[in-house]
């Protein structure tokens, strides 16, 4: 747009304002669980009857440059006020962008306190998104001009967070109610930005901040980030911005929330998804910094097991089942006599044999417990496995029940209840560490895949003839039994199968070492 001079350009814009040129376009802010409308972004437009509609990127430059952006801040909430005075959405809050520039300008404040009471609109009803660059004006005294707003019932909002120099010093330095993400890291949107997406939302929550991103526009980014706890949705996914009257039928076509729903649902978005205890969100306290899963680093030589790292989570665990030290864990884990050294050892073996994650549940000192390996990675002479797991107290209603019966399941490697008739399995317990579990989707594959992933090759045509479902479904026996070559880690050992009736045309199928 070709102004002439700088007086031409003022002169037209104090026009546009004293002649309701510039009206804002809302977008919605769309909740992110009930798909709910929950606000909505002013956005100033400038619709001249003469030259169309003048695009914000073609003067807001030239309003900060000339200082006068303050101006436009001020007639943009003034609008929004009025707005939301004459129609019926009372619950809604509307997020408006305040420039830096505006508080070095003018006592922005009192001007914004002045233009609400005109319209008697509530302070919660107003959100400032305000970027981090006002941060670094040290002529500014940001934590008191803040506290002001706050005092005054105002939500401030970090806008842009994660576009160009993003400073984590601001958000310790500064309190905010929102931070919201810049749509340059959701637009994209590969690996690298959905790990960075993920880490600022889990910084977030830690935080005490609700979270809203930007720039949304495929189902997939909305499941994304609603998944890993975004709050706020903003973005195309949704709607474009629109003109008031739009706005207003988007809204009954859509609906919103109503001000106990939205309160309701700004408590629920204290839960952190991404926690290893999302239980925790009344207050974040330095020791929940840690609030992890139980986690141990072991090296294996082939010949012994080295815990080389453990949290406090794990040895908190390890004391349960009766282990006061980790050292003391790693002189009996070693100990051949040991009762569990042979599984174990079987069980990191199977980890560094098979790319999955393995599971083996056990009791030690009456506690029932699942222990969880995978391998992390090698070298020639040595392998670095992950360990975690989780204990039952003896306090739940159902440990005896769970006792007894994994004190029954522990003789076996592989527990299955299947059902020929509707080609399905369900897996009850297993010790063996196999590379999948197998048959769940359908039975009659899952035959076949095990006898060629995890039965010797001599063994295999013996075994899916032993397995034959036809023969099973009318067996007149209580069991069938045989012996076969099954893997175990990278070798093989003779195991007995054996196929038990129950009932219904449901078989009990388990594995079980020799």
């Amino acid at each position: 747009m070709n102004w002439g001079d700088v007086m031409d350009f003022v002169k037209e814009f104090d026009n546009a304002i004293k002649n309701g040129y510039i009206i804002p376009y809302f977008q919605p802010l769309t909740r992110s669980i009930t798909g709910k409308v929950c606000g909505a972004e002013a956005l100033a437009r400038w619709i001249d009857p003469n030259k169309g509609v003048i695009q914000p990127n073609e003067f807001i430059p030239l309003l900060e440059e000339n200082n006068l952006i303050y101006k436009l801040d001020l007639v943009m909430i003034e609008n929004v006020c009025k707005f939301y005075n004459e129609n019926k959405i009372k619950n809604l809050c509307f997020s408006i962008n305040i420039s830096r520039l505006d508080f070095k300008t003018a006592d922005m404040f009192k001007l914004i306190n002045d233009i609400m009471n005109k319209y008697n609109v509530p302070r919660e009803a107003i959100h400032l998104e305000i970027t981090e660059s006002i941060m670094f004006d040290n002529k500014l005294d940001i934590n008191d001009l803040f506290e002001r707003f706050h005092n005054n019932g105002f939500e401030i909002w970090i806008d842009d967070f994660g576009s160009g120099f993003s400073s984590l010093h601001v958000l310790r330095e500064y309190k905010f109610d929102v931070l919201k993400i810049d749509m340059s890291l959701v637009q994209r949107f590969d690996l690298n930005s959905k790990k960075i997406l993920y880490s600022i939302i889990n910084m977030a929550k830690k935080l005490g901040m609700r979270s809203v991103a930007e720039g949304v526009e495929t189902k997939e980014q909305y499941k994304f980030l609603k998944d890993i706890g975004c709050e706020i949705i903003q973005g195309y996914y949704f709607s474009k911005p629109m003109p008031g009257n739009d706005f207003l039928k988007y809204l009954d076509i859509n609906g919103n929330e109503s001000k106990e729903d939205y309160n309701y649902w700004n408590e629920i978005g204290k839960i952190n998804f991404l926690s290893a205890n999302p239980f925790k969100f009344d207050k974040f306290k330095e020791e929940d910094i840690f609030d992890v899963s139980p986690l141990a680093l072991i090296e294996y030589d082939s010949k012994k097991l080295k815990y080389v790292y453990v949290n406090d989570k794990y040895l908190d665990e390890l004391k349960i089942i009766g282990f006061n030290s980790i050292e003391k864990l790693e002189e009996v884990v070693n100990n051949e006599n040991y009762e569990n050294h042979t599984s174990l050892l079987e069980q990191i073996e199977n980890s560094i044999a098979n790319p999955r994650t393995q599971r083996v549940d056990n009791i030690i000192n009456n506690v029932v417990f699942s222990h969880f390996t995978k391998l992390v990675s090698k070298t020639t002479d040595r392998c670095l496995i992950v360990s975690s797991f989780s204990t039952i107290s003896t306090k739940r209603t159902d440990f005896l029940v769970l006792k007894y019966s994994q004190s029954l399941y522990k003789t076996y490697d592989l527990v299955t209840e299947i059902t020929p008739s509707s080609d399905s399995a369900v897996q009850i317990y297993s010790t063996a560490g196999f590379s999948k579990i197998y048959g769940t989707r359908s039975l009659k594959e899952g035959i076949k895949e095990f006898a060629s992933k995890e039965v010797l090759p001599s063994d295999k045509e013996r075994y899916l003839e032993f397995f034959n479902l036809k023969k099973i479904e009318n067996m007149k026996e209580d069991y069938i039994q045989d012996r076969f070559m099954i893997r175990s880690g990278n070798t093989y050992k003779l195991k007995n199968v054996r196929i038990s009736k129950l009932y219904n045309g449901k078989f009990l199928y388990t594995i079980q070492s020799l």
